[in-house]
């Protein structure tokens, strides 16, 4: 009775998703629980909301939950997960990691979770997720790795000897789900058959191009007021829905090429991604403004590591002060840039040692896809080197800078902005 119960009362608090609910509960409910587990789905399916409920529902079930975007190394990842589980034990391997497993004073079942776990496919040579999943056989204790990912696992680049999990998929909801998960939203309830309406409206427009359930939501709460304007001024009735369209239209058609990116009204800066960005993207996107920004000639008296250049660098900034002012070059616009030169600023830039790999031409493609960096000319893949040109403006890649606690001003060739 008690497990059902739980099962209600989460299906009750996540709509829609009563199998995926069904199935978690029942295997983190088990006096045994699997060593892997893969939970997998399209970006705002509710994966990591409905994992975490359960496993908080199941009291005698202690947990440690990552965001995998943060593991900049395998020390990270070991040490705060640790760290959760009340151990404070600096950890610089796998076999430490589960020696102090082994030693925690609190003997109950453990699940470690990794939210965005595809980002983990390349660290540690791609070994880490095949060490993860080893650590129940390793240390004999009823533990359960629990991935979350928005990739297949057969597009998960795992290593040899990787355990085959138990799966559980996240669909995408469907047109009626996303209005019901929305109505629930509704910011005037005594007008819940008008916002009913809207959101007709809303997902007549954007259902197309987006599923994501969080970015419908934003878009819905942005618009609202704008709808509501006409019928508080008297303009339009409330009834006259086809005058509300009209009305509401153009705003919308407009905000559809704007899907996943804020302007400055959403997030203080000139573009504002929805997704979080990898760490090595910020700093690609921090090299190709410095590319685009900076002239050529300056390069190997900013970017030089040697310790005379250090020595030497902030004597060659402040003559370099007497350039022509970094704002109006940024009037100019951004200069093409060949990808040679970009890698060169982004290794570096990048204070820790970066194996150059596939990874970072895949991380440069996704942000084309952004609009972030643009290729210039035509198949510039097949013509010579390619050339590419910043799109990021200035204060989203200080906004980026800090994030990652680069100084920007440092490395631009005149300072005074």
């Amino acid at each position: 009775m008690e497990i059902n119960s739980r099962k209600e009362n989460l299906k009750a608090e996540i709509p829609h998703r009563e199998q995926q609910i069904e199935i978690l509960v029942d295997i983190i409910q088990s006096n045994a629980l699997p060593p892997f587990l893969y939970v997998y789905g399209h970006t705002s399916t509710g994966k990591s909301l409905v994992v975490q409920r359960v496993i908080e529902s199941v009291e005698r079930v202690q947990y440690a939950a990552i965001h995998c975007i943060e593991c900049l190394s395998p020390r990270f990842l070991y040490e705060s997960v640790l760290e959760q589980l009340g151990s404070q034990e600096r950890c610089d391997n796998a076999n430490d990691f589960a020696r102090y497993l082994k030693q925690l004073s609190d003997t109950r079942p453990i699940c470690i979770v990794l939210d965005k776990a595809e980002r983990m496919r390349d660290l540690s040579d791609g070994m880490i997720i095949p060490t993860l999943t080893k650590i129940p056989e390793f240390t004999g204790l009823n533990i359960c790795i629990v991935l979350i990912s928005e990739i297949p696992f057969e597009k998960f680049r795992c290593g040899t000897g990787s355990l085959d999990p138990i799966q559980i998929f996240f669909p995408q909801y469907s047109k009626e789900e996303i209005l019901d998960l929305l109505m629930k939203e509704c910011p005037q309830p005594e007008h819940s058959s008008l916002y009913q309406t809207y959101l007709s409206m809303i997902l007549g427009v954007f259902l197309v191009a987006c599923r994501d359930f969080c970015e419908l939501r934003y878009i819905a709460a942005q618009h609202w007021e704008a709808f509501m304007e006409p019928i508080h001024s008297g303009e339009i009735d409330k009834t006259q829905s086809v005058k509300l369209w009209r009305h509401l239209e153009p705003k919308l058609r407009s905000s559809l090429n704007q899907v996943y990116v804020r302007g400055p009204d959403a997030c203080g800066t000139q573009i504002g991604l929805k997704m979080e960005l990898p760490f090595f993207s910020k700093f690609l996107i921090i090299a190709a403004y410095l590319a685009s920004y900076n002239p050529a000639r300056y390069d190997r008296r900013l970017f030089v590591k040697a310790k005379e250049g250090r020595k030497n660098k902030d004597k060659g900034l402040k003559s370099l002060k007497k350039q022509k002012l970094h704002n109006a070059a940024r009037l100019m616009g951004p200069k093409v840039f060949p990808i040679d030169r970009l890698m060169a600023i982004f290794y570096s830039i990048v204070e820790e040692r970066v194996t150059p790999s596939l990874n970072i031409f895949v991380q440069i493609s996704t942000l084309v896809s952004l609009k972030l960096i643009t290729h210039t000319g035509s198949a510039a893949m097949f013509q010579g080197v390619p050339k590419y040109r910043c799109n990021a403006g200035y204060d989203l890649v200080r906004s980026l800078a800090r994030t990652v606690n680069f100084e920007l001003g440092r490395y631009l060739y005149d300072t005074t902005v």
